[in-house]
């Protein structure tokens, strides 16, 4: 006995209605489950850059996860005499330890966990007489590297290939 096609399948319109159905069904359905999940809770920290306390003097900028499992952050500071830009570590059970940078009358512009298990941090210094890449272990030893472009102004940075 040979069937006609058109009697077994259903019709095509039949066949969209039914996509449509699932489609709307799944996506009521994920985002269900991503509200649920998505109800999240913080910690917000305070930084204070070696005891800074001028309001908007002092600015958190970069983070980046360090070997250590703990974060790592730049801290700016605006203006302040006598102060450096920070490298700071803040633990998950919020424990900060701040590093002033080597490099005074600068901005820090970027961070960055490198695969000899140090951070690498750029420098650009604000009088525009050339950059620093710097690096600091995690137990705080800091190094910074002048580059060789006078004028230079290094902003973000990354891990490469090699």
């Amino acid at each position: 006995m040979l069937c006609d096609a058109a009697s077994v399948l259903p019709e095509k319109s039949v066949m969209k209605k039914f996509r449509i159905s699932i489609w709307i069904l799944s996506v009521l359905l994920v985002s269900t489950l991503l509200h649920a999940q998505l109800q999240l809770s913080y910690t917000e920290y305070s930084v204070h850059a070696g005891g800074g306390t001028v309001a908007y003097a002092i600015q958190p900028y970069f983070i980046a996860v360090g070997p250590d499992g703990a974060l790592w952050f730049t801290e700016d500071v605006f203006n302040i005499p006598g102060k450096n830009c920070v490298i700071g570590r803040i633990t998950t059970s919020g424990a900060i330890t701040e590093y002033p940078i080597l490099t005074a009358n600068s901005d820090v512009t970027g961070i960055a966990a490198g695969p000899d298990g140090a951070l690498w941090y750029s420098v650009a210094i604000l009088d525009r007489s050339g950059g620093k890449i710097g690096r600091i272990t995690t137990g705080g030893v800091i190094t910074e590297y002048p580059l060789p472009i006078p004028g230079s102004w290094p902003s973000n940075i990354t891990t490469g290939p090699d």
